[in-house]
């Protein structure tokens, strides 16, 4: 009786786990497309780096629906070590760009899609 209601309550948290990461992945899917025309309107690396965070979200997200449809420690490591690997290649991005920005002497547009 108390692993019945021990399965139904993981099999209720996995499906509100499902749901989140789904909702999650559909933000970020259209937060990407608004950063994008917003850092190419601005011409703004910071906009872009946002944008590149978003994608690694949604890389993320997947990884996180990907380990959630199995179990098992391989695939956890597996899974961060894809996440992790994503934002480090967004910090080696960032930090070129900023620093081809600065020594550059760039300035970004205003960009009213930017601040919002």
């Amino acid at each position: 009786m108390v692993s019945d209601v021990k399965e139904i309550c993981r099999q209720a948290l996995m499906r509100r786990g499902f749901v989140l990461e789904y909702v999650t992945l559909g933000w970020n899917v259209v937060g990407i497309v608004v950063l994008a025309v917003a850092a190419v309107a601005a011409r703004s690396v910071a906009l872009a780096g946002f944008g590149l965070d978003s994608l690694i979200e949604i890389g993320a997200s997947t990884v996180v629906i990907w380990e959630l449809s199995g179990t098992g420690e391989d695939r956890q490591r597996r899974a961060l070590w894809l996440i992790s690997v994503g934002f480090a290649l967004l910090a080696v991005y960032l930090l070129v760009q900023s620093t081809w920005v600065l020594a550059s002497g760039f300035r970004p547009h205003h960009s009213p899609l930017g601040m919002v």
